[in-house]
């Protein structure tokens, strides 16, 4: 009889538990992370530069006065620079999404002075040669390396640091590093540009200062906007198109004192 009894109360629990909502645990740190991972994917813009030492390591902060801040910009190795400067030379990838992880100055600084001596070798070279053939004495012309620092030099710290005021200005958290190299890796394809003008035809050259145009002046339009996306101005509509001019302005300089020679005979 207690037999019979229990049976029914046993049915009415299973009942009662068919009925209750299973209770699931779940993570909110991962579904928060996986959410935060999904939102940065569908934006184009990088995260808001910081510098290396922004970040809340357990260290102490350092000053800009002291060597430690900026050994922080050199701590790359030669496969980061080769793969920052293939993405300035051919950017299929987001550079800055790349650069921001790990800021460096080293590819910054050494690029454009590697800019400089292979445009002055190789101009005195075709200099040299286009001499040598119509029998007349080449003298080496120093003032072409003086002029191609400043140039260089020039346009890359000016503006560069005009790009970081008016993107700052407008509320697009850029760095000025960031902005620095830019510029700084945005000189990588005049090297070999510079090389295949020796080639002593006129159209030729005219052809590689058009592709080196092309492809630094994608690669600062491209890494300038993703800056200024960074703001819901307009700012993208007035800069850019300068700096295009700029950029054109400086190519111009390179074409007619770089990879340009006469023969005097």
């Amino acid at each position: 009889m207690s037999h019979a009894q229990s049976k029914p109360d046993y049915k009415i629990v299973v009942d009662v538990d068919d009925d209750e909502p299973t209770l699931e645990f779940q993570d909110f740190a991962t579904t928060n992370a996986q959410q935060g991972r999904m939102n940065a994917g569908g934006s184009s813009a990088p995260p808001p530069y910081q510098p290396p030492n922004s970040t809340d390591t357990g260290n102490a902060t350092y000053s800009i006065w002291q060597v430690e801040y900026w050994a922080q910009f050199f701590n790359v190795d030669s496969r980061d620079v080769v793969q920052r400067t293939y993405l300035a030379v051919v950017p299929k990838d987001s550079f800055l999404d790349v650069y921001n992880a790990n800021p460096d100055l080293w590819g910054t600084f050494w690029i454009p002075t590697s800019v400089i001596f292979s445009m002055f070798v190789t101009a005195s070279l075709s200099q040299g040669i286009a001499e040598a053939l119509a029998g007349s004495t080449h003298e080496y012309d120093f003032t072409m390396l003086t002029f191609a620092v400043f140039i260089i030099y020039a346009y890359v710290l000016v503006v560069g640091a005009i790009v970081y005021g008016a993107t700052k200005y407008f509320g697009s958290h850029p760095g000025l590093m960031e902005c620095f190299s830019v510029y700084g890796y945005s000189m990588a394809v005049w090297i070999p540009v510079s090389v295949l003008c020796v080639l002593p035809f006129n159209w030729f050259r005219w052809a590689m200062v058009a592709v080196g145009f092309a492809s630094s002046g994608f690669f600062i339009m491209r890494s300038v906007n993703q800056i200024v996306s960074r703001s819901n101005g307009k700012l993208h509509q007035a800069i850019i198109p300068l700096l295009l001019v700029a950029h054109a302005l400086l190519v111009v300089v390179f074409k007619f004192k770089f990879f340009s020679y006469s023969v005097s005979s």
